[in-house]
């Protein structure tokens, strides 16, 4: 009974994202199809309607260049859901925008292409990708599984004109001008300290900030303090490190930060709600991924709205020593190939032309699409942008460089997903206070423990072992540049 109660939700549940997805899936040029009964099509499917905006930027030049149409399958709005589609359909495509934490998953169901002998066919693009997102978000046990599309570096923004109004009575408060923080202590200071009730009604018009809080995202906030923090996910036998006096402050002091009324009361804020209460003016400063930046300029009500445009400065992530992990890179995105396409080396054409410099560069500045700098070429302004000067545009990319020297990163090792979804799960529970911190992690360690043994162990061992290296390289290589 119980195993046919599954199969029903299992049905169910992929009921409903082909609906979503079906009333989603568009074909681009038609009537040259008409026309040209000789095009390729070639078939997207994205977790989300931006993750495919820079290819309907690209479809015309794709047309006419390489003879090929697209069609697009995605859900109305971001989902972290879409695999629970992809792993229990019989439909086949052609590209998927994958998530690199989750590319571990795909390779255990054989779904995708390795790409090692296309990628070795243009060693100038693959030079001048960012070693951070070559490493370790394309490459998965010396394969390369995905092209990188989306940068994602996560960067500090905060209001200038607060932070200028409110200078002289922060410095005499605590005896130090307000600036952007450095450190936890600093950033959860500031936070209380800027939230305001501006017009004196009884109710807060400015929190001091807010977090990524919704499913499956609230990892994200834990790993940076905790590994700013000199937390390890792992000891060198796969027994988890996360109870550590590391964790558990990790967990209290953010419990104590949303506590002390410098959050939106019992917000669960994805990346869209973030965006747009930080640029509705009603939040200080956020943590957020870098393409706020460019989303700070828009006052286009189609797209972000903003009302606090040539307001908003960026800065490193806080963490915990000078020399801690800041920011660096979360999520993201990959273009992978399916092992089913019909047709890979057209796909692998859509993928090496949408991923191009000459096909990014302006996407990078668009208010339109998600797509961060990836690209070392990315790194130079390319004129003004989306900015009001091609300086301001530098310093921007300037923060991202230096977020990428020292980067916190997705674990990217078998289960990796599943261990931090695992970890979010009960991060969660602690947060609205079901169970202590202590039990928070304690619960997650059972179950990472048991993920570990499920996949073998000394399996674990090595992949982890490597993904450390891995990071390790990153920062000499960021050294020596």
């Amino acid at each position: 009974m119980k195993k046919r109660r599954f199969m029903v939700n299992i049905v169910i549940l992929a009921s409903l994202l082909l609906a979503l997805l079906g009333c989603t899936s568009e074909q681009t040029n038609t009537e040259d199809e008409k026309n040209n009964p000789d095009l390729t099509t070639i078939h997207i499917i994205a977790e989300s309607p931006e993750a495919i905006t820079l290819f309907r930027m690209e479809e015309q030049e794709l047309l006419d260049r390489y003879g090929i149409k697209l069609v697009y399958n995605y859900p109305q709005r971001i989902t972290d859901r879409l695999e629970d589609y992809l792993f229990s359909t019989d439909d086949t495509y052609d590209i998927f925008v994958v998530f690199p934490a989750k590319i571990p998953l795909y390779i255990e169901r054989n779904m995708l292409l390795p790409l090692d002998s296309y990628m070795a066919k243009n060693k100038d693009f693959d030079n001048d990708i960012i070693p951070v997102y070559r490493k370790l978000y394309m490459n998965y046990d010396n394969h390369d599984y995905g092209v990188v599309y989306d940068g994602d570096t996560r960067l500090l923004f905060y209001r200038k004109d607060l932070f200028e109004k409110y200078n002289d009575e922060y410095k005499h408060q605590f005896g130090v001008d307000l600036t952007p923080p450095k450190t936890w202590k600093e950033y959860e200071q500031v936070a209380k300290f800027l939230t305001r009730d501006i017009d004196g009604d009884g109710k807060i018009d400015i929190y001091g900030t807010a977090t990524l809080n919704a499913d499956s995202k609230r990892y994200i906030w834990f790993a940076e303090r905790f590994i700013s923090m000199g937390g390890e996910y792992f000891d060198k036998d796969m027994h988890p490190l996360i109870t550590s006096k590391e964790g558990i402050r990790s967990i209290k002091e953010q419990m104590a930060l949303e506590n002390s009324g410098a959050t939106p009361p019992q917000s669960m804020f994805d990346w869209v709600d973030l965006n747009n209460a930080f640029l509705q003016g009603n939040i200080a400063m956020v943590v957020q991924f870098s393409d706020t930046a460019r989303f700070s300029f828009d006052e286009h009500k189609e797209t972000w709205n903003s009302k606090i445009p040539g307001k908003v400065g960026w800065s490193l992530v806080p963490g915990e020593t000078p020399e801690s992990s800041r920011g660096g890179t979360w999520i993201g995105r990959v273009l992978s190939v399916s092992k089913d396409s019909k047709h890979p080396d057209q796909a692998w054409q859509v993928i090496e032309h949408i991923t191009s410099f000459e096909a990014s560069k302006d996407a990078i500045g668009s208010f339109e699409t998600i797509n961060d700098p990836y690209l070392n070429s990315h790194l130079i302004a390319n004129g003004k942008g989306p900015f009001p000067s091609e300086k301001v545009n530098q310093d921007f990319l300037d923060t991202v460089k230096e977020s990428l020297k020292n980067p916190n990163v997705d674990l990217m090792i078998p289960g990796g997903w599943e261990y931090m979804q695992v970890l979010d799960h009960y991060l969660n529970l602690a947060m609205i206070g079901k169970i202590s911190p202590e039990q928070a992690l304690q619960s997650s360690a059972g179950e990472w423990e048991k993920i570990t043994d499920r996949l073998g162990r000394e399996e674990q061992k090595q992949f982890y072992k490597e993904w450390l290296q891995k990071l390790e390289e990153i920062k000499d290589v960021s050294e020596e540049k």
